[in-house]
């Protein structure tokens, strides 16, 4: 595998995590390579080390705002491939150290696939290299069908392009819904950045305890906006009802997740919203702007309710309506949870790119993707 970085808790590092440990036991010996990854700081150093994955990197840990450590992970990344002859190479992204791997790509290489985790349309802030050099690959994927559009209009690419869905983390114990009858929590993770919304759920919130509905409003993880997001709620006079838990690692979902009876993603944009899944797999609806794949997702399978971007009196009679109507929530959220265990577990996503890899290219195992020889991801 080649990745940027391997330190965040963010949705392109924890699908490249989840697709390693689950060919690691389907048997699969996995090297990753990046740029900047620190194992006392990682959020993936436990998962990663407790599954025998190795990870390769510079080091330079005092370089990590600059280029240079994916310049040398790029030169070794070929050194060790024309050493250790991997069967196949994939990216989780199409970021820089992606781009220079590509770039340096020697003809006779393992097939090379690279995953798009953006929206190419409405997020084109790509390096300039990508153009350049995303003819290199085999094939590539993306998460839904408008990144499949936008990839397909922005890259002029000539190579196969094709909807791949991801996954999220299996939960590890049942999060049961409290009773909302009454009064309905609820809850937004993630990031605290302008991207994510979270003045617009504070505001849609406002307006929704204004028509008289009974609610928490709950924020968990941490960024540049929670100062001005915190005053909102004041100037709002709803400070009594909104809660700050700050940052949270992806071990404590269940326990957070348990607090809150419905997810909120009013984003302004998203790759596909990960996040979504997360929520879908511990049984929450979810009320999401329409970015990334919630449409898809969330409208295919009745799993929430999808609004307008920056529309608070749409994204509060969304809210309001759910409040009311107890019995569509629970219908809601049981759809949530069978529709994550049908459609996105990391088992059914690894069976997803293990057909997508051998339909472009891959050579090993047969029909079965537990057979087959040893096999070696980079």
């Amino acid at each position: 595998m080649v990745i940027d970085g391997l330190n965040s808790p963010h949705g392109t590092e924890m699908l490249a995590v989840l697709l390693a440990i689950t060919l690691r036991q389907r048997g699969w010996r996995i090297v990753i390579h990046t740029g900047h990854y620190e194992r006392h700081r990682s959020a993936w150093a436990a998962l990663l080390k407790d599954n025998q994955i190795k990870v390769f990197h510079p080091g330079f840990w005092r370089l990590t705002r600059f280029e240079l450590p994916k310049r040398v992970a790029a030169w070794r990344f070929w050194r060790w491939c024309r050493r250790f002859r991997p069967d196949v190479i994939w990216s989780p992204t199409n970021d820089v150290l992606t781009c220079l791997v590509l770039k340096q790509r020697p003809v006779d290489s393992a097939p090379f696939f690279v995953h798009d985790p953006s929206e190419a349309s409405a997020c084109p802030h790509y390096p300039k290299l990508w153009f350049e050099v995303c003819q290199r690959v085999d094939a590539l994927s993306v998460h839904g069908e408008r990144q499949l559009a936008g990839a397909l209009q922005h890259y002029k690419i000539t190579k196969p392009v094709e909807v791949v869905y991801p996954s999220s983390m299996t939960p590890k114990k049942n999060v049961p819904l409290g009773s909302v009858e009454k009064m309905i929590r609820f809850g937004q993770f993630g990031r605290m950045f302008s991207m994510k919304g979270t003045l617009f759920a504070v505001a849609a919130f406002a307006q929704a305890m204004g028509q008289g509905m009974q609610g928490e409003l709950h924020f968990f993880g941490d960024g540049p906006l929670r100062g001005v997001t915190e005053e909102l709620a004041r100037s709002l006079g709803i400070q009594a009802s909104v809660f700050f838990h700050g940052s949270y690692l992806f071990t404590d979902l269940d326990r957070l997740v348990g607090m809150i009876d419905v997810g909120l993603m009013p984003s302004i944009y998203e790759g596909f919203g990960l996040v979504m899944l997360e929520l879908m797999s511990r049984g929450r609806p979810v009320i999401a702007t329409d970015v990334g794949s919630c449409r898809e997702v969330l409208e295919r399978f009745d799993a929430g309710i999808v609004v307008p971007r920056a529309d608070t009196s749409v994204l509060a009679a969304a809210m309001v309506n759910l409040g009311s109507k107890p019995a569509r929530l629970r219908e809601m959220a049981n759809n949530a949870r069978t529709t994550w265990e049908a459609h996105f577990t990391p088992e059914a996503m690894t069976v997803r790119y293990l057909d997508f890899w051998r339909r472009h290219g891959m050579t090993i195992g047969g029909s079965d993707p537990m057979t087959g020889p040893s096999k070696t991801l980079t």
